[in-house]
């Protein structure tokens, strides 16, 4: 909420995964109650649309989401096993725009939340550009326990943090009260599996050009590396020479760090 309605001013990047990759320990469950609890401190009016299979249909649902105005929420749903953000796709144009779409969060303050087996199985672009990581338990089911994602400021190796105050979060049981939007990403996954198709944008009938502009994303790169530079205790001027811009550009584009947002030491 602090990244959302803070400083920062963005949106927020989450993978749910589970304990030794396990089936049936609610990661959809998971990810529709954060989904809802987001939407509901957010005001913002939940769609059956928002909760897609396709990565097609999410840079689409991406796409047509209010604009910085209107923080929103959107879940991909099975990211790797369906199709989209798989690692073993990691050159794709797909999983490029899904990149692109995680790197212009502050454009669009969008919660995205992706479920997979292992966030390892997800592209490694995606991996360095998340938040947050929700770890599924295989004992007791129905708890996770949450990380937070960070990287290395020179080599950009991407690390997981836990928190010291919060060792696993409850999570209710959206099936057993007949949550209708969890029965409705349910109902997406039956078809998905009758339909004999093992990757979802083979059924998806979404069509246009969802790509985001290449200047755009070239701009939010580098204002968030600026950002990141000037938190890890660099001036602006400094900063400016990382990104290779102007001072200018970087006090424009860039917050001037808070104690609460400067990085700590290793």
């Amino acid at each position: 909420m602090h990244g959302v309605y803070g400083a920062r001013q963005g949106g927020a990047r989450i993978i749910v995964d589970s304990e030794d990759a396990s089936t049936g320990v609610g990661k959809t469950t998971a990810a529709v109650s954060i989904a809802e609890a987001a939407a509901k401190a957010f005001d913002y009016d939940l769609q059956e649309e928002d909760f897609t299979l396709s990565g097609e249909q999410y840079l689409e649902r991406w796409r047509r989401h209010p604009a910085a105005s209107q923080p929103s929420v959107i879940v991909l749903d099975e990211a790797a096993g369906a199709g989209a953000g798989d690692a073993r796709r990691s050159m794709s144009n797909q999983n490029v725009n899904l990149g692109r779409s995680w790197q212009l969060m502050r454009k669009k303050r969008i919660v995205s939340i992706i479920t997979l087996p292992h966030w390892s199985d997800v592209d490694k672009r995606m991996r360095r550009f998340a938040d947050y990581r929700i770890w599924c338990l295989r004992q007791p089911i129905g708890y996770y326990r949450p990380y937070r994602i960070t990287s290395t400021f020179d080599r950009g190796d991407v690390r997981t943090e836990s928190y010291d105050d919060v060792q696993r979060i409850k999570f209710p049981n959206l099936d057993e009260i007949g949550d209708p939007l969890f029965q409705r990403i349910t109902e997406k996954k039956d078809k998905l599996l009758n339909s004999g198709e093992f990757d979802a944008d083979a059924l998806s009938d979404v069509s246009e050009d969802t790509t985001p502009d290449p200047d755009e994303v070239e701009h939010e790169q580098k204002a968030a590396d600026a950002q990141r530079a000037r938190e890890f205790g660099l001036s602006s001027y400094e900063a400016a020479e990382v990104v290779d811009m102007s001072q200018s550009w970087v006090n424009k584009y860039t917050d001037t760090p808070t104690p609460d947002t400067q990085a700590a030491d290793d």
